[in-house]
């Protein structure tokens, strides 16, 4: 019964989610394929940055595409609308684009994404405040609390900066639930992440996590390492107890920061870059099945990717990202995934 109270209140969620989870259960048992219907796309808006951390793809990514003009653009965010309500717009650093404000009001009142958030470093923020109107959710990477100015181009550096846009955009969104800072573990920093933890709590802020990729794959050292197992832990433990708002569930958790096994389904969250490109089956493997702008849709490019590079093969989920291991979950264990993230 908690589990039915829950989701009578989180309607348009389950909504979405009934509808998807009984489309790709078709897709799955019937059609036998591990192409899934999308649940949120991630738009690339730029590939640029103004910072220069260690374990960035995107600034320079292996696979390259340029920037469309403003009105190209939004004839993108329509098509992706077609498909899903929900979108992320990332980059690079999004608040480069200087057209970042008009693209970010234009998906969420004209083409009225249900779900709308940017991804950022929170350094430009204050040169861009309007994208603060136009966002459901801001998600701002922060790896340290402590000021490092050696780097300029690093997080640390632009630190003082971050936390100054951090209470802009509080005051602006209304509550700190509307943001999620995000975390990049690595083995220098696992100190600093656990202080970021107990930051966002104090804070309000949700508190998200993943260890950083090293060549697309996980830092397997960081399991031998007694502190990061003692740091996720704490994260599981508190999501668990439900004592501050932490992103995702404890088996999402479990799996993403211990490197768990999981089978990937990528076109649940399709990458399309700055030029209208879409990966199929996934941006790791550089293979690019089509262009928005030209194929019109995301079932088409997907058809056209199944065409040329078969079936998405088993990966043993080498990638741990949160969309990642997610899409596992939402296909293998939909209904504990429901009542994980409802309680």
């Amino acid at each position: 019964m908690a589990l039915v109270r829950g989701l009578v209140r989180q309607a348009p969620f389950v909504a979405k989610n009934f509808r998807l989870y009984f489309q790709n259960a078709w897709r799955r048992k019937i059609l036998r394929t591990k192409v899934v219907a999308p649940y949120a796309v991630t738009f690339y808006v730029t590939h640029k940055c103004n910072l220069a951390c260690s374990y960035c793809t995107q600034k320079e990514p292996d696979v390259f595409s340029q920037e469309l003009p403003t009105h190209k653009t939004i004839r993108l965010l329509k098509k992706i609308r077609r498909e899903t309500d929900s979108i992320v717009i990332t980059g690079g650093e999004p608040t480069l684009r200087a057209d970042i404000e008009e693209i970010v009001a234009t998906a969420r009142f004209e083409c009225k994404f249900r779900s709308l958030l940017l991804i950022t470093n929170g350094t430009l923020l204050d040169r861009k405040p309007g994208v603060l109107q136009g966002v459901h959710g801001l998600v701002v990477s922060l790896d340290a609390l402590s000021t490092d100015p050696t780097n300029p181009l690093s997080k640390p550096a632009a630190l003082p900066k971050v936390l100054a846009n951090l209470e802009m955009a509080t005051e602006v969104l209304g509550s700190p639930r509307r943001i999620t800072i995000s975390t990049v573990i690595e083995e220098w920093n696992i100190g600093e992440v656990e202080r970021l933890l107990d930051w966002c709590g104090e804070k309000g802020f949700v508190f998200a996590a993943q260890s950083a990729q090293m060549e697309k794959m996980p830092n397997l050292a960081l399991l031998r390492n007694p502190k990061y197992h003692a740091l996720v832990d704490k994260i599981i433990q508190r999501r668990r107890s439900g004592t501050q708002p932490i992103n995702g569930t404890p088996k999402t958790i479990e799996t993403l920061l211990r490197f768990r096994d999981f089978e990937c389904y990528p076109t649940m969250f399709p990458r399309v870059y700055p030029n209208g490109d879409v990966f199929y089956p996934c941006e790791p493997l550089h293979t690019v099945a089509g262009n928005l702008l030209e194929d019109g849709s995301l079932k088409k490019i997907f058809a056209k990717g199944q065409e040329k590079y078969g079936e998405i093969p088993p990966c043993q989920g080498v990638c741990y990202l949160f969309g990642n291991v997610l899409s596992h979950y939402y296909v293998n264990d939909f209904w504990g995934l429901a009542g994980d993230f409802i309680k």
